[in-house]
Formats: C-alpha cells, sequence, structure tokens
C-alpha cells in the first residue's frame, strides 16, 4: 500500500509539473544562444530559438497568445532548449547580421551538433506552430539533408521544389538552387507541371530565359496551372523587382528595367507600371513628368479607381499650374464622383476650378456638394466656408 501510494504520488507531481509548465506557456530562456546550444549538447536535444524585435505587433501575439497555448508549450518545452533574443540589442545585432534576419518574428532551429536544420519566419497559428516544430525534428524535413539530396541529383524536379520551398519559407536565398537546376534543363523541358512550379515559386529575374519562356508561351503555362496564376506570377515579379527602385528613388535602375517590363505588352503591367512611374515622380518632385504621364494615360489604365483619380486630381491642385491641365484634373473628379458618391470629390472639383480661375463652374461644383451632404446628413461646414470665399472672389 505505502509503494502505491508512492507511486501515486510521484504521479501527480509529474502531471502537476507537466501542467504547470504548459500553462506558463513555452520556457523561454533570454541566457543567450550559446548558453542553449550548449546545454542543447548536454541533454542531446534540438534548440529553438525566437528572433524578435521588441516592437514587432507580430512578435508579441506570438509570445502572448501561441506560446501560451497548452498544447504548443507541451511540444516545445518536451523537445527543445527554448531561448529569445532581441536582435535590436546586444548579441542579437550581430546575430541579425549574421542570419540574414530581414522580417520579425523568425523561428531558428539547430540540433545539439548548432548545424541550423531549419526555420521559418512570420505570424503562425498554434496548430501551424506544432506542425513547424515538428518538421524542424523530422530528418527529412531539414535543410542539410534536403541540400545533400539536391547536391546528389540537382536534375531532379522534385528534389529542387522540396529544398527550394523550405529555403523560401525559410526566408534564406534560393537563387543558386534555382540556377543549378535549370542549368540542367533544356526549353523543351521547361513545360511541366513542376518546372512551372519551380518557376512560381523560384524565379526573380524578369530576363531570365526561364521567365522570357513564361512570357511566349503563356497560353501553354495557363493549361498547366491557370490563366490567373500565371498573370499573378508575371504581375507580381514586375512588382517586387520594380517597386524598390521607386522606394530608393533610383531612377537610372528603375527606367532600364522598365524597358524589359513594358515589352511584355499585358495590360496589367502596364496598368502597374503607370502607377509605379507616378509613385517616383512624386518622390522626385517631377511634376512636369507627373503631368505629360497622367494627361496621357489616367483614363487608360485608373478610369474605373476613384481612389487613384481622386489622388492624381489632389496633386495636380498642388503642384501643377497649367489651367489646361487643372481643367482635365476636375474631369478626374467628376468620374471619381460617379464611381463614389463623395462630396470630398466635389469640394476638389471646385478648388480645381478656383485654382484655374474659373469661379462660376467652381461655386456650381461645390454647390453640388453641398447637395450631397445634405442628403446624407454630413458635416457641410467646409463646404459652406468655401462657397463663402468664391462668393466673395466672384464680387
Amino acid at each position: 500500500m505505502k509503494n502505491l501510494i508512492k507511486f501515486l504520488v510521484i504521479i501527480l507531481i509529474i502531471l502537476n509539473a507537466q501542467t504547470t509548465r504548459s500553462q506558463s506557456g513555452i520556457l523561454l530562456s533570454e541566457s543567450g544562444l550559446s548558453t542553449a546550444l550548449e546545454k542543447a549538447k548536454a541533454e542531446k536535444k534540438s534548440v529553438f530559438l525566437m528572433c524578435y524585435m521588441s516592437w514587432c505587433p507580430h512578435c508579441k501575439k506570438m509570445m502572448t497568445k501561441v506560446f501560451k497555448d497548452t498544447a504548443v508549450a507541451d511540444f516545445y518545452n518536451r523537445n527543445f532548449i527554448c531561448v529569445a533574443q532581441d536582435m535590436g540589442k546586444g548579441d542579437g545585432i550581430n546575430l541579425l547580421k549574421s542570419l540574414k534576419i530581414n522580417s520579425f518574428p523568425t523561428f531558428v532551429f539547430y540540433d545539439s551538433n548548432a548545424e541550423c536544420i531549419y526555420r521559418i519566419a512570420g505570424e503562425l497559428t498554434a496548430n501551424e506552430f506544432v506542425q513547424q516544430g515538428k518538421n524542424a525534428l523530422n530528418p527529412q524535413k531539414q535543410l542539410p539533408y534536403l541540400k545533400k539530396q539536391f547536391d546528389t541529383d540537382t536534375s531532379n524536379a522534385d528534389k529542387c521544389l522540396s529544398y527550394l520551398t523550405t529555403l523560401k519559407k525559410a526566408q534564406l536565398d534560393f537563387s543558386g538552387v534555382v540556377s543549378r537546376y535549370f542549368s540542367t534543363q533544356t526549353e523543351g523541358q521547361l513545360l511541366t507541371e513542376k518546372n512551372w512550379r519551380i518557376i512560381a515559386n523560384g524565379t526573380t529575374d524578369i530576363n531570365s530565359r526561364e521567365f522570357q519562356f513564361v512570357l511566349h508561351h503563356q497560353k501553354e503555362y495557363s493549361s498547366i496551372a491557370s490563366p490567373e496564376r500565371v498573370s499573378r506570377k508575371i504581375f507580381y515579379l514586375v512588382k517586387e523587382i520594380l517597386n524598390p527602385l521607386v522606394e530608393s528613388k533610383d531612377s537610372l535602375n528603375y527606367f532600364n528595367c522598365r524597358k524589359s517590363v513594358t515589352a511584355i505588352h499585358l495590360f496589367s503591367i502596364d496598368s502597374l507600371v503607370f502607377t509605379l512611374d507616378l509613385k517616383l515622380y512624386d518622390l522626385l518632385n517631377n511634376w512636369k513628368a507627373y503631368q505629360e504621364t497622367t494627361l496621357q494615360s489616367t483614363s487608360t489604365y485608373v478610369w474605373n479607381d476613384y481612389m487613384q483619380l481622386a489622388t492624381i486630381a489632389t496633386n495636380y491642385l498642388k503642384n501643377i499650374n497649367d489651367t489646361n491641365a487643372l481643367t482635365q484634373a476636375v474631369r478626374w473628379t467628376q468620374r471619381a464622383l460617379v464611381l463614389n458618391e463623395d462630396y470630398n470629390s466635389c469640394l476638389l472639383g471646385s478648388r480645381l476650378y478656383q485654382k484655374a480661375s474659373r469661379i462660376s463652374d467652381a461655386i456650381q461644383m461645390a454647390q453640388q456638394g453641398k447637395k450631397i451632404a445634405i442628403k446624407y446628413g454630413w458635416d457641410a461646414t467646409e463646404v459652406d466656408s468655401l462657397l463663402i470665399d468664391l462668393q466673395r472672389i466672384k464680387k
């Protein structure tokens, strides 16, 4: 009986420890990666490293929500030495550079020999996070295994795709893998479902042979995937290449790349280029080029986008002085009004007419805005003030 009681007490102690461990969430040490790796080697366990920034809302949500989940906490505390590192201070600053982390949170897994075996980034659900932890413990899903498999047969599409998707999920460079694989493929071999998936996930160069092949065989790839997926790949690849050049105001490289892009001759791409052109001209304060581009192409590319029409018209009000151009901008506010009955479009059009010295037209458009405000019960203070100013100018 005494032995039975002792046994039950031990069981209760173990269960209580497990419950406490789960209820407190993942037990994240802040003692540093080196200490965690030493402990992992001694205990023959893997290391789970959370790389975070104090300002990151996704990091906070993972820590306060997902890490507190009972199933998550139990799985990670049982299988890993868990450590967290603020990448904005201390050892995290150098670690950030060596790991080449560019988004948060990033989760890195090491084996007991301190080799990186798996990596993921971003906010995940509890179930997803447990599954990723299981992947990290599965030798056939680990980065060293996938690399070895690919290196032994660089012409194997399945091995390339498995390694590529794992690298991409880890936000690690995969360009070399894709390049090595496609160097083994003739053009006649490119038109397959597996090669489409490798292109869709791994091609990032507009001028590459593979991407140019897609451009010239869109119909064939559409039957393998779908027209939407093919168009989406083309669109987002162009955006990923051009948008950073716009953001950095690198007009020289932007217009060099733009030549290849406009040769694609797709409406969605031409529309994207139009929008990026305007963004670049805005950043560079090149209002002459902005005016020329919008006068030529606004009705072609954004005629059904009232937000874009309003944005362009607003920039005219602030930065363009040509009377004829201002009158054209009114037409865009009128189109925006058709798409969305918002009296702000009337106010904008009225002010454009005022800047063009067409006061009677400005009053008429402001009065239209007053009617809309009354119709929907909106505050008409602004339009009333504008009408007073316009009437004063007219006198």
